[in-house]
This record gives C-alpha cells, structure tokens and sequence, in this order.
C-alpha cells in the first residue's frame, strides 16, 4: 500500500484468543515506512480479555 503524504488509512487488525487465554496481554504491531524521520512505527494494543 502506499499512502503520499497528507494521506490517512485505516489498520484493521484482530486476535484469535481461546479459553486458556484469559488475563491481561500487550500486543505490538509494527508499521515500516519509508519515512526517514520515523521508518518504524509501533503499535501497542493492551487488553483483559474474559473467556
């Protein structure tokens, strides 16, 4: 995908948990770019999931 600058998106994204996954998680999702002032991005996704 390439997004020109000025330009916005949408990062859809989705965990697949099961019931011996219950309790708090920190998930990171990393955006490379071509950006030389920032050419990784992270994303962190904090949760308390309840099977």
């Amino acid at each position: 995908m390439v997004i020109k600058p000025g330009e916005k998106t949408t990062v859809a994204m989705s965990f697949m948990m099961h019931g011996d996954m219950g309790g708090p998680h920190d998930f990171r999702v990393h955006l490379r770019s071509n950006d030389p002032a920032q050419p990784d991005a992270t994303l962190q996704v904090l949760s308390n999931w309840v099977p």
